[in-house]
């Protein structure tokens, strides 16, 4: 009897034992998943994540804008405009370019009318100076800025009222030590003179230059023109298995209808058999064969590689290939990609 109820207890121990076993095997599979999980994320959490950063960025911006006092200035405001434009529709490297760059060029903007604002308040403060009002000029003269006065060159230009109501227009944390501002009078009425510069203009011309070289590089590739690299998919489409009938094959009617869901789902680039799309190619069913670009491509399968967020690209062909998997026996396979790249188009020569 004793050693019934022992047996019994034994039992009722292992079945604790074991249910506790399960309950930390399961703890554990949890953790190994989330670790995973966020040891690589999804190509949409990357991207949510770009943004989040991006957003941030903006909004510093903005708040950089209304604190320096020229978030109203239309050119703060359409830069602030396009900035958060471009956030919303790029992806990839485009957004994380529009990132660095965009940024960049918009917190320079804010800067710029800030200190133009500051001028233009220094200006308007020496159109108020009696002394500066009786000189009917012409005349030029520089403010010369210093951490310990302002003077300037020539001397006697001003009242000495003027330059410590000129001082505290300028913000501490905006005081360039050795600031000078060009300023030429007529009739009485100051306004600042911008001096040639050879060296300012080089330097001014060589940004325009790289900027026009960088966007030309990017409309470059999003046009064809040259490689496009970045994460995407890549889809294979075979015949039907041993196909008797026209149904039963792919046309470029079906090839067509994949390209146009890629290009609906933020495809940014495609290839199709090798050619790179353009505005301009043409997809075409020769015989039994299929040419892109006037060139001929490989056949079952036909493969296509597009370039954006392979999320987003695979769920938007759902309809497209069921629909032919089910119905006509085509067959897809859509494989992810962290890398592709898509050739620059080339001119047939034929």
């Amino acid at each position: 009897m004793v050693k019934a109820i022992d047996q019994d207890r034994t039992r009722k121990y292992l079945g604790w034992f074991v249910l506790l076993l399960v309950i930390l095997n399961t703890a554990l599979i949890g953790w190994f998943y989330h670790e995973f999980r966020s040891a690589f994320p999804t190509a949409a959490a990357k991207h949510s994540s770009k943004q989040a950063v991006a957003r941030e960025l903006a909004e510093y911006n903005r708040r950089m804008a209304e604190e320096l006092g020229v978030l109203d200035q239309q050119a703060v405001r359409e830069a602030l405009a396009g900035f958060n434009y471009d956030i919303e529709v790029f992806s990839g490297d485009e957004l994380t370019a529009a990132i660095i760059d965009q940024g960049r060029r918009v917190q320079e903007l804010i800067l710029r009318e800030a200190d133009l604002m500051v001028v233009d308040k220094i200006v308007a403060e020496l159109n108020s100076d009696r002394q500066l009002q009786q000189n009917k000029g012409p005349l030029s003269f520089s403010l010369h800025f210093s951490e310990d006065e302002i003077a300037t060159f020539p001397e006697d230009i001003l009242s000495a009222t003027t330059f410590p109501k000129i001082r505290k227009l300028i913000p501490r944390d905006r005081f360039t030590e050795g600031w000078l501002i060009e300023i030429e009078v007529t009739d009485g009425v100051a306004r600042q003179r911008v001096p040639y510069d050879p060296e300012k203009l080089l330097e001014t011309l060589t940004e325009e230059l790289d900027a026009t070289r960088l966007k030309l590089h990017e409309v470059k590739v999003q046009n064809g023109l040259l490689e496009m690299t970045g994460e995407g998919i890549t889809v294979e489409l075979y015949d039907e298995f041993a196909a008797t009938s026209a149904t039963s094959i792919i046309h470029d009617t079906d090839i067509r209808d994949v390209l146009n869901e890629l290009f609906g789902s933020g495809a940014r680039g495609i290839s199709l058999g090798g050619q790179r799309l353009t505005v301009t190619s043409a997809v075409r069913c020769s015989g039994s064969l299929i040419k892109v670009n006037d060139r001929l491509i490989p056949v079952n399968p036909v493969v296509i590689q597009a370039v954006g967020d392979p999320v987003l690209l695979t769920s938007g062909l759902d309809i497209i290939k069921n629909n032919m998997e089910l119905t006509r026996g085509i067959k897809f396979r859509i494989t992810p990609e962290k890398m592709l790249v898509l050739p620059a188009y080339t001119r047939s020569a034929e």
